[in-house]
């Protein structure tokens, strides 16, 4: 569509890039001079010299009844930082005049600008914003393991030095990770420049507010892992394990979503805290394991699967569970004398914080079992479900097979009523 307004009352949204007068286009321009009303930032006031009834826009939420006024008498342009296709007003002012006809003038983005400076495509690059969005830790660290590069635009109280800071905590070399980041600040201005340096050099360093942050990650992760084998496992004959058999119903049981937060409960070996942090890329799971020797071995699997949102908790679970995260999904695969009690701090939790936890216990004892379906059947639960798995695999005896049956396992699953 046409750019020019010549007499065409209407929204316009205008990207007027970096911020610097020489990257705002010649359709940018025209429209701002010509728009009967000007909204725009404070620090883009410099692009709008020579533009009559200029308003200043500083909170668009605030800003929406004056504009809805002024295109009742003409045409209005809204003037969006860099190109309004990039994590913009352009959602919110559609959806606010969802009946308007509204114009999109394109313009270059600090996206664009921070490639450019560093001679980079980014058509390659995973985009994400941090400003205005409520983005944990977890999918930060998840978004830059698995991929080759990863750019985030910065906010005010969430600017580079937070970013690299997660990444520092939890991308470190010993997991395998090998993360540089560049640091795009005031880009298109006199003053702009472009820092490059590993997250742990970084993040002592103070940054324009609205900086933009591309991560590069050499050896990302794959999308989608296979669910590890026994054999890929680091092994002790005294430490106990989840076979895959049992542990592949376990993961299927659960249906974790890609940002859920799991406590596993009685970790041993942490062969089912590895495959579910394999399948919570945005998420956390967290190994609860009182054994020493258990924890050891977890965190040397930990190492060698480069599970970076895998937590290990030493010590015993009701002294600990009050420090973890509030779970989406609890896996209890060893309780002991303590799952009565596991089992209903689950059930409190979820009634205080008023969301729904799902809870899978993995049993083999008659007394496990009969704890666990007695509370999960009772009134802080819902939608019990009950499942025994028997495997048998095959064994030579002599120039002979057969097949050796292993021990069933009752796996019990409920939801918390909240």
């Amino acid at each position: 569509m046409e750019p020019r307004l010549g007499h065409k009352s209407g929204l316009y949204i205008v990207s007027v890039g970096p911020g610097g007068a020489e990257y705002l286009t010649r359709a940018a321009e025209s429209v701002l001079m010509e728009a009967d009303c000007l909204f725009i930032a404070g620090r883009h006031l410099s692009l709008a010299k020579g533009c009559s009834n200029v308003e200043l826009l500083s909170d668009l939420e605030n800003a929406l009844p004056l504009i809805e006024e002024r295109l009742n008498c003409g045409s209005v342009a809204v003037a969006v930082s860099g190109d309004a296709g990039v994590f913009s007003y352009m959602p919110r002012l559609k959806k606010r005049f969802p009946g308007l006809d509204v114009v999109v003038v394109p313009g270059v983005s600090a996206l664009q600008s921070l490639c450019a400076a560093l001679g980079e495509m980014w058509d390659d690059a995973v985009i994400e914003s941090v400003h205005g969005a409520d983005i944990p830790p977890s999918k930060i660290a998840g978004l830059v393991a698995r991929s080759g590069k990863t750019v985030f635009f910065c906010a005010p109280d969430r600017g580079p030095a937070w970013l690299c800071n997660i990444l520092s905590e939890r991308m470190s070399s010993e997991y395998g990770f090998d993360i540089d980041a560049a640091v795009g600040e005031r880009l298109s201005y006199p003053d702009g420049r472009v820092t490059r340096g590993k997250p742990s050099e970084l993040i002592g360093q103070k940054f324009d507010p609205l900086s933009v942050i591309m991560t590069f990650n050499p050896d990302p992760l794959p999308e989608f892992p296979p669910r590890p084998r026994d054999e890929d496992f680091l092994r002790s004959p005294a430490i106990p394990m989840t076979r895959e058999d049992v542990r592949t119903v376990i993961l299927d049981r659960l249906c974790l979503t890609r940002d859920a937060i799991l406590w596993d409960i009685g970790a041993g070996t942490g062969s089912v805290s590895v495959a579910c942090s394999q399948l919570c890329p945005y998420g956390e799971a967290h190994a609860v394991e009182k054994l020493p020797e258990a924890v050891r071995l977890l965190n040397a699997n930990k190492k060698k699967f480069r599970a970076y949102n895998l937590f290990a908790h030493e010590g015993d679970a009701e002294n600990l569970i009050e420090s973890l995260p509030y779970p989406t999904h609890v896996f209890v695969g060893g309780g002991g004398k303590k799952l009565r009690y596991i089992l209903e701090r689950v059930g409190n939790l979820s009634a205080s914080g008023g969301r729904k936890i799902f809870v899978v216990v993995s049993g083999v004892t008659l007394s496990t079992i009969g704890t666990t379906y007695e509370i999960l059947s009772g009134a802080g639960f819902g939608g019990l479900d009950v499942t025994q798995i028997s495997v048998s695999r095959g064994k030579n005896v002599g120039d002979s097979m057969i097949m050796a049956a292993r021990n069933p396992v009752t796996l019990l699953s409920a939801w918390t009523a909240c």
